[in-house]
């Protein structure tokens, strides 16, 4: 009697330490098979939903894709002496205007209003407007349009992941409520402002954080200031007597401290310690992850989402022949409600990538960049100086310098070289206007951009977004000026505009919720990405989840695997975000109350 067939019996918690067991039967027939051995003999039993799972571990081929929403609310509107941007506008008072001038639209010599909402969007449809995309009877355009380039003109989406870490980007936030600005390095940490108070009779002292500290009662943590070369606290409470302050406010016991290292107004920045016992492994990092580009401009395909409309409704109205400046009937559209599919016509290979942690990689980034290609941002006096481009900061940097005039935060300001972008301008110019135009210029696959801000732990192995990148764009104040609307000055170093975040994850692996250990000498299955604690002398890591497992924890991953490739998809809200608003808010625009009449 024989088995040529090899049967393995595997309990769950010996895959995985969250996984379950499970009763297992193994049905072993006693039956006597002969069979003569052939040379040659290519025959063999295929057991298709082993072979299947087997492929799709094996597999590192993705082709990822996406939903995607713009939400956006038109805000700023501006007027423009120039005949091609006169043209498209989505006008506002043109009435007034014309009336002011005889009643003839010759005599204006500006048109104001808002850029139409598909100044904005991610595909054109304005290839018919006279005068601007299309010639007129004077043979004026702005840019002749190329319908293959409808979803280029305005953003570029590019697919991207986090390869490095950079601890020492130069950052900064501004505390409305002390009024002060703090400067700190990436690896300083957490920046905070000390608060002495007094919660039912507890003297605490308090430290208000501008952005989640990531915190937990009983942890630790280490000051840049110092009592008495005292430096490490333990952290007694979080929060203040008011509501949802937990995630922004630590305490310490208040046991009579002397001096001015814990006065009201002091700041200064913190790291997180976990095990005071063993703070050499349990300190966090802090750093600004960098991104690699994978993709280029033209690999990303972009189509409407079939018949699918956002909530939020479409603000359009007719603009008759006799108040257009090039005498052209059109409808005008404000804000819109469009969706978008999004797919790539490149595969990614993820076999050869590391992440920041040099880990497999188990996150790409749809990544999103202003192009503004028609000209109504950014603008330069000449083509070697004047205005600068795309400026790049954190959520943190969102909040307006002043909670009464909503002044834009001084992070912004062009003279700031810390929050430039550092992606290059393209120039270009027409006939009819003595200034060059300027648009973003196209990445290419192996560049890099700046990504969120973010914590690690080596005694966690679990990587934390303090703050989420943004991006902001800035109107051309040559071609568009917003100065009639009481904004600030265009001409000056930090105009108002738009904020965008550009890094949007796709989760395709999964690392286990539970932690590895191994002894130095059992290097044996030890991954090369685990990190080796001089205090507990031994391997620490996390396992990648096959394709298709999910924990009693739901952390896993399972989406379709079909013709040797992996169709990850998520839905992404893309918000553009007006400086000066209330950046929390998806939109200005409330929605209507359903109608109601005499049938309800």
């Amino acid at each position: 009697m024989s088995n040529r067939i090899e049967n393995r019996i595997v309990l769950g918690s010996l895959r995985y330490k969250s996984a379950s067991n499970t009763n297992l039967l193994l049905q072993v027939p006693l039956v006597q098979h002969t069979k003569e051995n052939i040379e040659f003999d290519r025959t063999l039993d295929i057991n298709l939903e082993e072979l299947y799972d087997r492929e799709r571990q094996e597999c590192s081929i993705f082709r990822p894709s996406a939903k995607l929403s713009l939400l956006f609310s038109n805000q700023y509107s501006g007027f423009t002496t120039y005949y091609p941007f006169q043209s498209s506008l989505y006008y506002e008072n043109v009435l007034s205007l014309i009336n002011a001038s005889c009643g003839d639209p010759a005599l204006l010599t500006s048109y104001s209003g808002f850029p139409q909402f598909f100044e904005f969007d991610f595909m054109r449809n304005d290839n018919y407007i006279s005068g601007y995309t299309t010639y007129d009877n004077s043979l004026v355009v702005h840019k002749k349009f190329i319908n293959q380039s409808a979803t280029t003109y305005n953003w570029s989406i590019y697919l991207s992941y986090a390869y490095e870490n950079d601890p020492n980007k130069q950052m900064q936030v501004f505390d409305s409520i002390s009024n002060n600005t703090i400067n700190w390095t990436a690896s300083d940490g957490i920046p905070f402002t000390v608060e002495r108070t007094n919660v039912q009779g507890q003297s605490l002292i308090s430290f208000r954080c501008l952005m989640p500290h990531g915190l937990s009662v009983g942890e630790y943590v280490k000051l840049s200031i110092n009592y008495d070369g005292l430096e490490i606290f333990q952290v007694q409470s979080l929060g203040d007597p008011f509501f949802d302050t937990e995630e922004n406010i630590f305490n310490i016991y208040d046991v009579g401290y002397t001096g001015s290292t814990f006065s009201n107004g002091v700041t200064g920045t913190f790291k997180r310690i976990i095990d005071i016992t063993n703070s050499a492994d349990t300190i966090s990092t802090y750093y600004v992850r960098k991104h690699k580009i994978l993709t280029i401009e033209d690999n990303a395909v972009l189509t409407k989402s079939g018949f699918e409309q956002q909530i939020f409704k479409k603000d359009s109205k007719l603009e008759k022949s006799g108040y257009t400046v090039n005498k052209q009937t059109r409808i005008s559209v404000k804000n819109g409600n469009s969706v978008y599919t999004l797919s790539y016509n490149k595969d990614i290979d993820i076999k050869p990538l590391r992440d920041n942690h040099y880990r497999p990689l188990s996150e790409l980034f749809f990544t999103i960049v202003w192009k503004g290609y028609m000209g109504w941002t950014f603008g330069v006096a000449n083509p070697i100086g004047g205005f600068y481009g795309l400026k790049q900061g954190w959520e943190f940097n969102i909040q307006p310098q002043n909670q009464v005039t909503f002044s834009p935060n001084t992070w912004w300001t062009n003279p700031n070289t810390n929050s430039d972008a550092n992606i290059p301008l393209t120039s270009y110019t027409t006939p009819t206007t003595p200034y060059p135009f300027t648009y973003v210029t196209p990445l290419s696959e192996g560049d890099v951009l700046d990504g969120d801000y973010c914590e690690w732990n080596n005694y966690e192995m679990i990587e934390r977004v303090i703050s989420d990148m943004y991006h902001k764009f800035k109107f051309n104040p040559f071609h568009f000026n917003t100065t009639f609307t009481a904004q600030s000055d265009p001409f000056g170093p930090n105009p108002k505009g738009y904020y965008y975040k550009p890094h949007y994850g796709l989760q395709i692996r999964a690392f286990s919720d539970y932690i590895e250990t191994a002894p130095p000498e059992g290097v044996v299955g030890v991954p090369s990405y685990s990190y080796f604690s001089t205090t507990n002398n031994q391997f620490l890591w996390r396992d990648l989840y096959s394709y298709g497992y999910i924990d009693p924890d739901n952390i896993g991953v399972n989406f379709p695997y079909l013709n040797n490739a992996h169709y990850p998809y998520r839905e992404i809200i893309f918000r553009l975000i007006g400086e000066g608003g209330n950046y929390n808010n998806i939109n200005n625009t409330a929605v209507a109350d359903p109608t109601i009449d005499n049938c309800e």
